[in-house]
């Protein structure tokens, strides 16, 4: 005889789920919200650990460069620069030798000025002397052009320094007196600017009977 379809005789230990896994109904399973959460926070986990690389790494590089600017400031400020600097300066010259410039060698190696380009003693008052010369050749009949004449010839020999020493060429004094060409030298010829210019007058007036032939002459020949 078939047994009654009555619900409350039903097996209760195993009991027939009322809707599909999943849904909100299902009470084994977690609900869509937290297993959407939980896919989202898998997802974006690595991407925060490579930014987090990224940041750290940027961090580290400007620590570096820093660092390394310090460095390079506190050695330029340091002595050690200097010397490096001025080592480097005479290579170059030991390299190239008195061409490479004033201004790479170093004070120590410098060499001194040749004794040829100090003729004077400084005290020439060269104005004064050139006034004086003016004076004497005027009153000797030489004005105007022979006036310009002496001028430029005595301007060329000496830029009217009585103090005159040449070297090179063994002039001296204003008028360029050289005993080579002009014998022995006046009495109190180095000393005086007065005596200078009168024995160049002198010399002149007997020599080329102008300054204006002296000059031409010295023109042509660099002497008179």
């Amino acid at each position: 005889m078939p047994t009654p379809n009555r619900p409350e005789l039903a097996d209760t230990r195993h009991p027939s789920p009322t809707g599909p896994p999943g849904r909100s109904g299902d009470r084994n399973g977690p609900p869509r919200v937290l297993r959407w959460a939980g896919r989202l926070l898998r997802r974006l986990r690595p991407a925060s650990r490579a930014a987090l690389d990224r940041g750290a790494a940027f961090v580290e590089l400007a620590a570096v460069t820093v660092l390394a600017a310090a460095i390079m400031v506190a050695v330029y400020q340091l002595e050690l620069s200097r010397t490096f600097n001025n080592g480097v300066r005479q290579m170059v010259c030991l390299v190239e030798g008195p061409g490479c410039g004033d201004q790479t060698w170093v004070d120590a190696d410098r060499p001194e000025e040749p004794e040829e380009y100090e003729w004077g003693s400084g005290n020439s008052n060269a104005l004064e002397n050139e006034s004086l010369a003016m004076n004497m050749a005027s009153a000797q009949g030489w004005q105007d052009t022979d006036w310009e004449c002496l001028k430029n010839l005595w301007g060329v020999v000496s830029h009217w320094d009585h103090t005159l020493i040449n070297p090179n060429t063994g002039d001296n004094g204003i008028t360029g007196f050289n005993p080579a060409r002009h014998g022995t030298m006046p009495s109190g010829f180095r000393e005086s600017p007065r005596e200078q210019i009168a024995w160049g007058l002198a010399y002149i007036d007997e020599t080329y009977e102008s300054p204006c032939d002296a000059w031409a002459y010295w023109e042509d020949t660099g002497t008179y």
